[in-house]
């Protein structure tokens, strides 16, 4: 999982301040470490400055060059490394309590390449989740697609296109449920199509038995 820093890292600060210490700007260090493109990683040292991120490969530059105290300098990792994961355990805490609260059980089907769409399972199938497994089955079958019925937000089957289950599919923090959606090119917005294929209109209700 992705944990961002966005005031810098101990480290980063460090560095950042024996850069000002020697009365250099980024861009006049990206020209020190022999940068092709000076504007370039003169604006990467800073973004690494503010938010911690960068490759390993100019970071080993910015160290070799900025030769900074050892022991400073594992001082910096080790308190990194603490509110990493303390962060890494907060932000555990508020995905295992998202994916506590229920749901409406739902299909999500794909129609086709990067087209996604939802139906909402009948309330006839959802006190089982073999019921409703059951259901997403035909669903899957009568289209020929691949999908996957979402039980809970921890619990997925997924479904080949002939309606078999390929598998089950228990989500944790570390190994998120998966999701399916449709972004239209040159826009950031991106939505699920509902079983009509247009993006607010509800699932029509579908009165049915299994035998």
């Amino acid at each position: 999982m992705t944990i961002n820093q966005s005031r810098g890292t101990y480290v980063s600060r460090y560095l950042a301040n024996l850069r000002i210490e020697r009365d250099l700007k980024p861009g006049q260090l990206a020209s020190i470490l022999q940068a092709k493109n000076i504007s370039k990683i003169g604006s990467l040292i800073r973004q690494f400055e503010l938010n911690g991120e960068i490759t390993s490969y100019w970071m080993e530059k910015l160290i070799s060059e900025l030769n900074p105290d050892k022991k400073a300098l594992e001082k910096c990792i080790a308190l990194d490394k603490t509110n990493y994961l303390k962060e890494l355990e907060n932000q555990k805490l508020k995905w295992e309590e998202w994916a506590s609260k229920s749901i409406e059980p739902y299909l999500t089907i794909r129609y086709m390449p990067a087209v996604y769409g939802t139906r909402d399972i009948p309330k006839a199938f959802t006190s089982l989740r073999e019921d409703a497994e059951w259901w997403a089955a035909k669903e899957i079958k009568r289209f020929r697609s691949n999908g996957y019925l979402n039980w809970t937000r921890k619990e997925q089957t997924f479904f080949k296109k002939d309606g078999t289950i390929s598998s089950r599919h228990r989500a944790t923090f570390e190994s998120p449920p998966a999701s399916a959606w449709m972004q239209v090119s040159g826009s950031s917005i991106k939505f699920l199509l509902q079983e009509d294929f247009t993006p607010t209109t509800k699932s029509q209700t579908i009165t049915e038995e299994r035998p």
